[in-house]
């Protein structure tokens, strides 16, 4: 048995022998290990279980976008747009290896359009925009740098006259009169950033567990069930307080003690990647900020050499097995096209869709984008034999989720009549530690990796893009030779044994979604697939059948939540289905 199996097996017997935690954290994304990070900080023991993979729900589906919400701006939603630009200047500097300034830009197709309804929706009374000119975005931007004046660690915002605009991104629609910039952020792995807060919360309170594949199966009286999904074992125990950050499946899971009782209303967002090369390195690494029919806002970005398309904003009542269907397909190139008039696409550009539920309040707006992304923990008291309170986290979104985490972490401090010891506010996290935005900690890191363990300084670089600081507990497995994959060149087979290892990698799906952002980054076809899980399950010691049941689960995957067909033959292309 494998170090990775047997860590997992280590930690499955540990739960076994326990009885009773102070606080279990149902759910694996953004909001729930943002919790169990801050918890453990404080000393307080915790387990976090998630019935996939970590950030397997609406974290690993989102815009990529680490941003202060210039569209709140129109709901008078201030103290969250406050609480977004600090917190996105936070990200800035404390997970610096993967939040980065990002350039926004805003074509504007008018002067004074949708001056009336953003001053109707401003003073709360029913409105639509369905237009927002140059007047209402400079007065929102102004308003916007003043919000990003703490800590500011970017430019202010500028207009951009129509010549010089269509001179630097000359496919955009000519008929605009005016551009605007500004500056907000992206993140390139939320999936590593999520896995990164588990690693950092066992790190700093070893008797406390991130588990992954282990699912709440239920409430009976005051005992809680967890349940292995692969093998069906139960594992029951007792807790002080539990957390439910199940996201768009919090209903569910409240269900076993409030049935009936309805806290979300999530809405599917989808997104889109398109094979346009040309067009990608003609935004240079900025994102189009852009209008849809009817008023709704869209981006578009350069990510990775790709275009990054979204995104939609539908009701969902089941968040199970969602993906981009037709009809949202059609609305997302039909916005592209209105953009880019002259650049030709069609559903052949797309290799990779993606789609997830946002965990946000139910509510009966006929408007789904007006609904607020601001979080709250509604909170179901001890009832019956019940003796533990549930405390659900409703809404909120990537960019506030330490703060979130914060409030959530305070409330339960309170319950187990404790004070908090330490702050998260300006503590870096996993592979951020010892970097910034400035390029001199970076180079010391990769004079350090080629130095201490002879790796190429391209090599090196690529681990610390990958990693950050954390490159240099991989490096050393590194330094006696690699051997690279032939259809996924950018990995090697000592990189991928290491990762899966320590990383809490139990499926060849783990490490694929939720451990690099590779799918994202190019189409990959059944031969890297295939050559993934060989690799894998050489190590891992899996037999015939194993990896038979790893591959099609990757084979599936990809047609049923992202409606790419990657059954051909060993190098044909990928194909939007």
């Amino acid at each position: 048995m494998s170090a990775g199996d047997t860590t997992r097996e280590a930690r499955l017997e540990a739960l076994r022998r326990i009885g009773h935690v102070p606080v279990l954290i149902v759910g694996g994304g953004i909001n729930g290990m943002g919790t169990f990070r801050d918890l453990s900080l404080q000393g307080v023991g915790c387990l976090l279980v998630e019935q996939g993979d970590f950030c397997a729900g609406a974290s690993r589906a989102p815009s990529r976008m680490i941003h202060g919400g210039l569209k709140y701006l129109e709901t008078g939603e201030f103290r969250l747009v406050r609480e977004s630009a600090e917190e996105r200047n936070r990200l800035l500097r404390n997970a610096a290896h993967y939040v980065r300034p990002l350039e926004m830009i805003i074509p504007i197709h008018s002067w004074f359009g949708g001056i009336v309804p953003a001053l109707r929706k401003f003073l709360r009374m029913p409105a639509k925009i369905t237009e927002r000119g140059a007047l209402v975005i400079k007065l929102g931007l102004w308003l916007y740098d003043l919000y990003g004046a703490l800590n500011r660690t970017m430019p202010r915002h500028r207009m951009i006259a129509r010549q010089d605009i269509l001179r630097e991104i000359p496919d955009l629609d000519p008929d605009l009169k005016i551009a605007a910039s500004y500056y907000d952020a992206w993140i390139t792995s939320p999936e590593r950033l999520v896995v990164e807060l588990a690693l950092d919360g066992m790190a700093a309170n070893p008797g406390n567990m991130a588990l992954n594949h282990l699912r709440f199966s239920g409430i009976d009286g005051n005992r809680v069930e967890l349940q292995d999904v692969d093998t069906g074992e139960l594992f029951p125990l007792t807790c002080d307080v539990l957390v439910n950050a199940a996201g768009a499946w919090i209903d569910r899971v409240n269900a076993s003690a409030a049935p009936g009782r309805r806290m979300i209303g999530g809405t599917k967002g989808s997104h889109l990647l398109l094979d346009l090369p040309a067009l990608a390195e003609t935004l240079h690494g900025r994102m189009i900020y852009f209008e849809a029919e009817g008023g709704r806002i869209c981006i578009l970005s350069n990510f990775m050499g790709h275009v990054l398309l979204g995104s939609t904003d539908i009701p969902v009542d089941d968040p199970d097995g969602v993906a981009c269907d037709d009809e949202e397909v059609d609305y997302l190139l039909g916005a592209f096209r209105r953009l880019f008039p002259q650049v030709p696409v069609d559903r052949s550009s797309i290799f990779f869709s993606y789609a997830g539920v946002r965990p946000l309040p139910a509510n009966d707006a006929s408007d789904p984008g007006a609904i607020s992304r601001d979080h709250s923990m509604p909170e179901l008291p001890p009832e019956g034999e019940r003796r533990f309170p549930i405390v659900s986290l409703v809404g909120g979104k990537w960019t506030t989720f330490r703060a979130f985490s914060a409030e959530v972490t305070d409330r339960i401090l309170a319950h187990l009549g404790k004070r908090r010891s330490s702050s998260t506010a300006d503590l870096p996290i996993g592979g951020g530690a010892d970097l910034s935005q400035a390029s001199a900690p970076t180079e010391r890191l990769l004079s350090a990796i080629t130095d201490e363990h002879g790796l190429s300084r391209q090599r090196a670089r690529q681990l610390v893009a990958r990693y950050g600081s954390r490159a240099k507990s991989v490096a050393p497995a590194l330094a006696k030779g690699e051997t690279f994959l032939a259809s996924l060149p950018e990995f090697s087979r000592e990189e991928i044994a290491i990762i899966c290892d320590t990383e809490l990698v139990l499926h060849a799906e783990d490490f694929l979604f939720g451990r690099s952002s590779v799918f994202l980054e190019r189409p990959l076809g059944h031969d890297a697939l295939e050559e993934l899980v060989g690799v894998i399950g050489l190590f891992r010691r899996w037999d015939d059948a194993r990896r038979a049941a790893e591959l099609e689960r990757l084979v599936y995957r990809y047609r049923k939540l992202h409606r790419i067909d990657v059954s051909g033959l060993t190098g044909s292309r990928p194909r939007f289905i």
